[in-house]
């Protein structure tokens, strides 16, 4: 595992071009988190136009037909605009988004509960590794009801994930404001890489990423501008291990 304490865009020029395996992200959101790093650029078009920058180096360090994975939210509409203006708008090629649901924490009165947030998935060229074996689950009927014979394999999921985040569970990250699911990020791994090979998260934030290599036996690859964060992810990571 090889996690480095650096801008995104410093780390990114310096790797090999169609060197990664997968690219698996999580970047600041832009004014929603009340954090410095979600809201230092001077308004959204700045934020878009840097999104573009590090979108197209992501591209470029990508193996062709492999996977780019983009979390995000839906709670305003910048997530979108960048949906178009830097992967719609590229070679890249829109794939089945991943929708990751969970039911906890608190909720309003006033209106439905958003406990949901959305990865957009862009392949490099139009086929793309899938391993389907790796990540089917149990089916809820265990027959095939035209031809009455039991089912040898589970079914691959649909691309809403229910995973839960409880601050019981021996994964949960206090220290960190938007830390993804465990469970949620290795399905993802399982399915578009192999074993031993290279996932890169140039956001690296908690080290959600890094320990779900980890868990899928992969290498990874990654940056975390904040001393901080990268430090805790350190200790976070040797703990796992």
């Amino acid at each position: 595992m090889n996690l480095v304490n650096m801008d995104c865009l410093d780390f990114l020029s310096g790797l090999s071009s169609n060197s990664v395996d997968m690219v698996l992200v999580d970047p600041p959101y832009y004014g929603i988190i009340r954090n410095d790093w979600d809201n230092q650029w001077a308004n959204e078009e700045a934020y878009l136009d840097w999104c573009d920058k590090w979108t197209r180096e992501c591209e470029r360090v990508l193996r062709p037909n492999r996977m780019l994975v983009v979390w995000g939210t839906l709670k305003t509409d910048t997530f979108v605009k960048y949906k178009l203006r830097s992967l719609s708008g590229s070679a890249l090629t829109q794939q089945t988004e991943i929708i990751w649901h969970y039911n906890w924490g608190g909720r309003t009165r006033k209106n439905f509960a958003r406990k949901a947030e959305l990865a957009w998935c862009f392949s490099k060229g139009e086929d793309f590794l899938f391993n389907d074996q790796e990540i089917r689950v149990e089916r809820k009927l265990k027959k095939n009801i035209r031809t009455g014979k039991a089912y040898e394999f589970g079914t691959i999921p649909t691309n809403v994930w229910q995973f839960q985040n409880h601050t019981t569970s021996k994964d949960f990250c206090s220290w960190h404001p938007t830390t993804k699911n465990l469970r949620c990020l290795e399905r993802m791994i399982l399915a578009y890489t192999n074993e031993g090979e290279t996932v890169m998260d140039c956001f690296s934030g908690s080290g959600s990423t890094m320990l779900a290599a980890l868990r899928a036996n992969r290498e990874f690859l990654g940056c975390e501008i904040s001393e901080e964060y990268y430090k805790k992810s350190l200790e976070r990571y040797e703990g796992a291990k």
